[in-house]
């Protein structure tokens, strides 16, 4: 039988970009994905004309020196098709429409339109962020293992630590509502709706819970770089599994891994119909929710993520309306992305609260047929309510039409120019993407100190790594890729 140099679980964009590098590298690589798509939750699925983005639809990092530009150019490999997005996307709130600005003077300007009483406090405020940024940034191009588990680990950690890096100490340790108020910000009730609005789809939580230097990292990515890449996010994943097959590795598609087991040396990998591979070492890449399902108890017991504490840590859901427009419903706005802020909504953040209309180029024809858009709805959901099997169709029907009568509300005619409406629950990532209990995005911060809650890429077991929206950095596709380089690099330093 043969033996891989590493099995990789899971063709996220982490797994992908992994797999990438150390088959760069030389390593023999098998990627097992158990779909029949590459991505993940930054995926897709195409039905009748359509082509439609699982779950993530933002391009980040392919700006230069980003992380997605970096890695391309590493590799050898020409961008996709993109579209610069500027505005980011349009913020509609009850009494009007904030333009998301990527360069930094038009938000300025927009700053001085929306928050005039206090505009001279949110642009230093702004100011912070972007300095704050570009420190992590520094840092993070480094890959250096975090949190630390090992002497190597925390050697590793030492030239970070400098004069530079110091300054990041006050943002360590608090909140980004504790930074407002240094800036008199904490009770201006529209421009935290604003700032709740953006960390709730970027970081997964509110200004509250929030450490200050991971909502600062989060929020001038926006002002990096924004895209709409051609195709879709999907076309990035199915160019790095092109890639790692160039190189003489392997991608095998619909190979679900269900039990990893240590045998000599190495580990056996059980897939469908009992098929078995062998690797000397893996890399998780299907989230730290599904370890304990795919681990043996043996090496179960020996990870440092214990299956109670990892099922009471804080995590969302998402709700997601796949479906076609008519592009004419869409033809007073140039902007493809579109988020939604109530803040009367009694769930208050999420469950419509906050959600993110995503509408494919009008130059990109792959995405729909002539004259339409495919478009995504996303918001965050409570995870517990969707189980109640007595209910749940009724609760599926009434996020449907909450989210679809508030575009309405804003795009006149926007339900009439539907077509073919797909909705899906939490109940369909397990089934489709197989996140435990529908998790998804990794998470949610609680407080100023749950990053040092973070997962390593180290699993606690011996040449099994990890990586993905449960892995330090964390969610998004940034977040991501960014881990899946970390348990790359670990993996060659053993080879």
């Amino acid at each position: 039988m043969e033996v891989y140099d590493a099995a990789i679980v899971g063709a996220g964009f982490g797994g992908l970009a992994a797999g990438a590098k150390l088959s760069q590298q030389g390593y023999n690589v098998a990627v097992f994905e158990a779909s029949n798509e590459l991505g993940g939750s930054a995926g897709k699925y195409e039905r009748q004309g359509y082509r439609f983005q699982s779950g993530a639809t933002l391009g980040m990092g392919f700006e230069e020196g980003g992380v997605f530009d970096s890695l391309y150019d590493s590799l050898g490999i020409e961008k996709p098709p993109m579209t610069l997005l500027n505005p980011i996307m349009d913020i509609h709130l009850p009494d009007r429409t904030i333009h998301y600005y990527r360069d930094r003077h038009e938000w300025y300007l927009e700053i001085d339109r929306h928050f005039p009483d206090v505009k001279e406090q949110v642009k230093a405020f702004y100011d912070e962020i972007f300095r704050v940024g570009a420190i992590v940034d520094k840092l993070v191009v480094e890959l250096p293992i975090f949190p630390p588990r090992t002497i190597s680990d925390w050697l590793g950690m030492l030239p970070a630590v400098n004069i530079n890096s110091s300054k990041l100490i006050p943002y360590l340790t608090q909140t980004i509502q504790q930074r407002l108020k240094k800036f008199g910000l904490a009770d201006h009730s529209l421009f935290v709706t604003f700032l709740n609005g953006e960390l709730m789809d970027s970081v997964q939580t509110s200004v509250d819970r929030c450490p200050a230097f991971l909502g600062y990292a989060a929020l001038q990515t926006f002002h990096k770089g924004a895209y709409a890449v051609h195709g879709g996010l999907a076309t990035i994943a199915e160019q790095l599994a092109g890639f790692i097959q160039q190189q003489g590795s392997t991608v095998f598609m619909r190979h679900p891994i269900y039990g990893i087991t240590e045998e000599e040396g190495s580990f056996r990998l059980k897939t469908k119909r009992e098929k078995v591979f062998k690797s000397k070492q893996v890399i998780l890449n299907n989230s730290a929710h599904n370890l304990h399902d795919i681990l043996s108890p043996k090496l179960a017991e020996r990870s440092y993520i214990k299956k109670e504490k990892e099922k009471s840590r804080e995590a969302w859901g998402a709700f997601i309306i796949h479906a076609g427009v008519k592009e004419e419903v869409f033809s007073d706005t140039s902007s493809l992305y579109h988020q939604f802020i109530d803040p009367g909504n009694p769930e208050g953040l999420h469950d419509g609260g906050q959600f993110l209309l995503s509408l494919s180029s009008g130059e990109d024809n792959g995405m729909a047929p002539p004259g339409m858009r495919s478009l995504t709805l996303s918001t965050h959901t409570d995870l517990a309510k969707w189980w109640d099997k007595e209910h749940y169709d009724s609760r599926k029907q009434l996020m449907h039409d909450r989210l679809i009568s508030i575009v309405d509300h804003y795009f006149k005619g926007f339900s009439d120019g539907l077509d073919l409406v797909l909705p899906g629950t939490p109940v369909t990532f397990q089934k489709w993407l197989r996140r435990n209990s529908g998790k998804v995005g990794g998470y949610a911060p609680t407080g100023r100190f749950s990053w040092l809650n973070s997962y390593s890429v180290r699993t606690g077991v011996k040449n099994i790594y990890q990586c993905g929206d449960t892995t330090f950095p964390g969610a998004g596709t940034l977040g991501v890729t960014i881990s899946g380089l970390m348990a790359a690099k670990l993996v060659s330093k053993q080879g």
